[in-house]
């Protein structure tokens, strides 16, 4: 619209030039044309000099929380840009498998900054537009974001465009960077009591001893790369993310008891971010819980293929840590993952000895012991659940 109304101008100044015979009307239609094939050549000539980059791309933060996301906008031009717009796609995105097609599932999350906003109809993932200016060199500017639900979020930097001095004419380059957000529960422990399940074949706390060689339950004593045979129960998960190669962790030699906890995420590909979240969020607080009880918890749980994956977790960075493999849940397994199609309640018995007592948390919210239900969890009243109730864990309980 502002391109017409500048060319209408410029036409009706060049008409009353004729018109009434004026030598300066004449000169100002002239400096108008002129004005506007150069508003034309400063676009494309600021294109090729204006770069964005995001400086930053993996992030983590609690549900609920702040996050500010920084992009480096660089001009390596002899002119200021007065306007530029920085386009970028952002939600909750898991990999679906369905129907034998690989699907990308982006979820709404909230926003806020000096940011625009523009949904199409139909349209699987927001976008966002940042507008700024700058001048020669290098300059910041940032979008703030929250998660809404406990998962990994990805915002990906798809174009940036820049305008003349009056605006008349844009030009836009495509940019290729993208940003993962591990969004996690804030740290909020059930409530439990053990009661009578104590330690032996039969009850949930099994004694067990740590060695330097990568057992888990003691002080970790140092980082290393990870070599083939080690399990993947010891992959120290935020440091593999940072540097893309696996790092496991060693522990110093100590005695100490641990739980068994199964999660049954059946039903999760199909579920929406709501549902994820709710079970992400009692996964947190049921582990958490459990520490209060023992020293460490054994989570184990199946990938999409059917693959058994377990993890040791001894304290709330290693809960984290826990969460973002679930959050990577369907990825192929490292290390310790076994080979071999999983059945439940045979090959975790098998990969750890005595068979006692296992705890099983299901996708639909269930607490089980030995598959006798204890306990049934709401999505809508999970928070005034984890905060407000005490769970006695005995084989004698019945599901609320």
């Amino acid at each position: 619209m502002r391109k017409l109304v500048y060319v209408f101008v410029t036409v009706l100044t060049c008409y009353m030039a004729g018109v009434f015979r004026s030598v300066p009307l004449m000169a100002l239609g002239g400096m108008e044309a002129v004005l506007f094939a150069a508003a034309f050549l400063q676009s494309r000539y600021l294109k090729r000099h204006v770069s964005a980059e995001i400086l930053r791309h993996w992030e983590s933060i609690e549900k609920s929380a702040w996050l500010a996301c920084k992009i480096k906008v660089k001009n390596t031009g002899k002119l200021p840009v007065s306007r530029f717009r920085i386009k970028l796609r952002y939600g909750y995105c898991r990999e679906v498998a369905h129907a034998g097609r690989q699907k990308s599932d982006w979820r709404h999350i909230a926003a806020a900054g000096a940011v625009g906003s523009e949904k199409g109809a139909g349209a699987s993932a927001e976008a966002k537009y940042i507008d700024g200016s700058c001048g020669q060199g290098e300059s910041i500017v940032q979008m703030e974001i929250t998660g809404r639900y406990c998962g990994i979020m990805t915002l990906h930097m798809t174009r940036l465009r820049v305008y003349d001095y009056l605006s008349l004419f844009s030009c836009a380059r495509r940019m290729d960077g993208t940003v993962e957000v591990a969004v996690y529960p804030q740290e909020k422990a059930l409530q439990l009591e053990l009661s009578s399940l104590g330690e032996g074949e039969e009850g949930l706390v099994q004694e067990r001893i740590s060695n330097t060689g990568g057992e888990a339950g003691g002080e970790v004593r140092q980082l290393r790369e990870y070599r083939s045979g080690d399990s993947s129960r010891y992959i120290h998960w935020n440091q593999t993310a940072r540097t893309g190669q696996p790092w496991v962790k060693e522990y110093e030699r100590e005695a100490d008891s641990c739980i068994r906890l199964l999660l049954d995420m059946e039903g999760m590909e199909e579920a929406d971010e709501a549902e994820a979240d709710a079970f992400y969020e009692l996964v947190s607080a049921l582990v958490l819980g459990l520490l209060k009880q023992t020293a460490s918890v054994l989570v184990g749980w199946h990938d999409r293929a059917g693959r058994m994956a377990d993890m040791e977790v001894g304290n709330g960075e290693q809960c984290r840590e826990l969460l973002l493999c679930l959050y990577r849940r369907g990825l192929p397994g490292l290390g310790g993952t076994s080979q071999t199609p999983w059945e439940p309640g045979n090959a975790w018995k098998q990969e750890n000895g005595s068979p006692g007592g296992i705890l099983k948390l299901d996708f639909r919210l269930g607490l089980y012991r030995n598959d006798t239900l204890l306990y049934t969890f709401s999505a809508d009243n999970l928070e005034a659940q984890i905060t407000g109730g005490k769970y006695v864990l005995d084989g004698g309980c019945c599901g609320l």
